[in-house]
């Protein structure tokens, strides 16, 4: 079969590095590391795994991350990370083959696939403190156990994803999907759980002013989710052009900041401080710092300038909660101790719990959600492009017409 890699070394880092500030074409040629080829289908590891035929493999802004060479090669994830990656990990599939342990499900069952390697999928025996909480994508055993060192499906050399058209996953990590969920609904589970997830661990009071920065999926999904279940608490949204604005209020925003990229740091900051009722404060070398705020701020893009941004626009004892997935970059710390922020961390999904429910899965919340009408999905899946069809895929989301897309999947021609 043919499958979407990437490997990476240090030479293809400082390279692409050097040569991407001319534009994001090297990131997608043969210097980067990315390529599609020919690699066998995967073979089911033990009797507890299921092997799986993807319907559609949606693209993460991690995996953009990834192939944008964003993350340093001292980055801590390369130490769990097992190359070359066979990349995708939002997922909807057909389970294709069924190993001989496993029970409750079929073939050609549709199921999202939880991505974490955890503890239960990597035979460890007793299971970390984590992965006992259902925290399995804090699991402590991304290097142990029988299978090579990994943190997830598609960012890993032993599993392929879903920008292949088979990969395997164990038993534990199988969520059913509904008959009324479509597949075009279905692979947008993952993004939008990593959102509800974010929500969860720090859900705004009724009377709280909200700032989201960041207009993709995980921007519009922390707006739905709250929306979803039923937080009035006022929204404003920090988006770049009138197109982000329009899908913003359509997913619930109250109100819209755009800030397009050609601003100057100090206008973001004017328009900040006027809807929220602050006070710019001007430094040196162009360096900005707001006096007031927000209660609650998400920020949802994940650099340092946003994640230096975002903590400036929260009030003093406000919380900023972390979506993006910031790695070693310059941070402007001193709102974290000068205004003594609450710094919230997000990453990936759990079993999580919701005041008058019982405790599970993020992903089956979402589809609960979705089913009811109560979590938005209109609009959210843009494109679709068949494997081969990559290169044009990726250059929707990093191309010039990069502010059209939201979410963009893979499909597999038979």
């Amino acid at each position: 079969m043919k499958a979407v890699i990437f490997d990476a070394n240090p030479f293809r880092w400082v390279a692409c590095w050097a040569l991407g500030r001319f534009g994001p074409g090297v990131f997608l040629s043969r210097l980067s590391g990315l390529g599609l080829r020919e690699i066998p289908i995967p073979k089911l590891p033990g009797p507890d795994w299921v092997r799986l035929k993807t319907r559609l493999g949606g693209i993460c802004g991690t995996d953009l991350g990834v192939i944008l060479h964003k993350g340093h090669p001292a980055n801590i994830l390369r130490s769990f990370t097992s190359f070359p990656l066979i990349l995708g990990h939002e997922n909807v599939a057909a389970i294709d083959e069924v190993g001989a342990n496993v029970t409750g499900w079929k073939m050609g069952q549709r199921v999202c696939v939880e991505p974490s390697l955890s503890c239960a999928v990597r035979g460890v025996d007793p299971i970390c403190p984590q992965c006992e909480r259902g925290l399995f994508s804090l699991c402590a055993s991304f290097r142990e156990g029988s299978l090579p060192r990994g943190t997830m499906l598609g960012l890993n050399n032993f599993t392929s994803g879903s920008w292949a058209p088979y990969f395997i996953a164990h038993q534990s990590q199988l969520q059913a999907v509904p008959d009324d969920i479509a597949d075009e609904e279905a692979v947008l589970v993952d993004p939008l759980a990593c959102s509800l997830h974010g929500v969860l661990r720090h859900t705004p009071g009724e009377d709280d002013r909200v700032l989201v920065q960041g207009a993709g999926i995980i921007g519009l999904g922390v707006v739905a989710a709250l929306r979803a279940l039923g937080v009035s608490c006022h929204i404003t949204a920090l988006v770049r052009n009138p197109l982000q604005e329009e899908r913003m209020r359509a997913f619930g925003a109250d109100g819209v900041i755009i800030s397009p990229r050609t601003d100057k740091r100090a206008d973001r900051f004017d328009r900040i401080a006027e809807e929220s009722g602050g006070q710019r404060i001007k430094a040196l070398f162009g360096n900005q710092m707001l006096v007031g705020g927000y209660d609650v701020v998400y920020d949802c893009v994940g650099t340092g300038e946003t994640l230096s941004d975002a903590m400036k626009f929260t009030r003093p004892r406000g919380t900023m909660v972390a979506m993006g997935t910031t790695q070693i970059c310059l941070v402007d710390t001193s709102p974290l101790w000068f205004s003594e922020l609450n710094l919230v961390g997000v990453y990936g999904r759990q079993i999580e719990t919701v005041p008058g429910e019982s405790p599970r899965h993020t992903y089956g919340l979402v589809m609960d959600l979705m089913r009811k009408g109560h979590l938005k999905t209109e609009g959210l899946l843009t494109h679709t492009f068949a494997t081969r069809d990559y290169k044009k895929a990726l250059d929707t989301l990093i191309g010039s017409s990069r502010g059209q897309a939201i979410k963009v999947a893979f499909h597999h021609p038979e």
